[in-house]
């Protein structure tokens, strides 16, 4: 089964290869990459928490068509329906898959995770990057801090905060979903106030960059998450006071964050040759 999934503004490397299924895998003289789109479970009839598991064994097996398994993932993307609802159950469900397959003994992917209605009627269909390297350590990945936010994983949540992709000719920082959370907390900042949690978020994510050699002004993709439309202008004053980010990578959707308190989201990346 595929699923729909949304727009995202988010490049692969180099140059298409193939695609087969839900998996466009590109190439260039360092590695080989995926991105997998609209991964959905087999059987939405059965739980959430069985429909997690399925949608990451399926992944698994477009990852398999691409010659690849889950220790090649840099990030993920998880659209879940009305996920505030289940989503400690998602939460136990993907805790589960990563303890089987050894993730937490090595890198826990960046990730996006959004409430996100799809047209097929299951709980949540899946996306991911994944990245294999033509020869030893031609490409190579690793998790990142956030100098303005706590790990994520020290609240129960297995994402990091960010993830850094080298290779010889270039690297690029790739942050995770990021909304507006108080220094060394996982409490919500700013509650109610938009201009300040987009504020928040953005010196977040500029930290980030800045911590590996970028800033904004090197973003190559990224995707913004309204809680509500009418937040939508408070977005386009942000981006008119700080002409120094693109504008070709300022599209917003609303959508459903995983926290009742959060207005506002983003995930990013930036990109810059070495």
């Amino acid at each position: 089964m595929s699923a729909d999934f949304p727009e995202i503004d988010f490049a692969l490397p180099g140059s298409v290869a193939f695609s087969l299924g839900c998996c466009v895998v590109s190439e260039d003289q360092w590695g080989r990459y995926a991105l997998i789109k609209g991964v959905a479970p087999d059987d939405p009839s059965s739980s959430p928490y069985d429909q997690t598991l399925s949608a990451f064994d399926r992944l698994e097996r477009e990852l398999a068509e691409a010659g690849m398994t889950f220790a090649n993932v840099v990030r993920t993307w998880i659209y879940a329906d009305r996920i505030l609802d289940w989503y400690s159950d998602f939460n136990k469900a993907r805790n589960s898959f990563f303890t089987s397959r050894g993730v937490y003994d090595r890198y826990v992917p960046a990730s996006t995770g959004i409430g996100w209605t799809n047209s097929v009627g299951v709980r949540l269909v899946l996306g991911a990057f994944a990245v294999s390297p033509k020869c030893p350590g031609s490409v190579e990945f690793e998790a990142l801090p956030s100098p303005l936010q706590c790990p994520a994983l020290e609240y129960g949540s297995s994402f990091s905060r960010a993830a850094e992709v080298r290779t010889p000719g270039w690297k690029r920082v790739i942050v995770s979903g990021t909304a507006s959370i108080k220094p060394n907390s996982h409490e919500v900042a700013h509650v109610g106030d938009i201009d300040e949690q987009i504020n928040c978020t953005m010196n977040a994510v500029d930290a980030i960059y800045r911590s590996r050699g970028l800033s904004l002004k090197d973003v190559s993709g990224a995707l913004v998450y309204l809680k509500e439309e009418r937040y939508r202008g408070n977005w386009e004053r942000w981006l008119k006071a700080h002409d120094e980010y693109p504008r070709e990578h300022s599209r917003a959707i609303v959508a459903d964050v995983c926290r009742d308190e959060w207005l506002f989201e983003i995930e990013s990346d930036a990109f810059k040759l070495i």
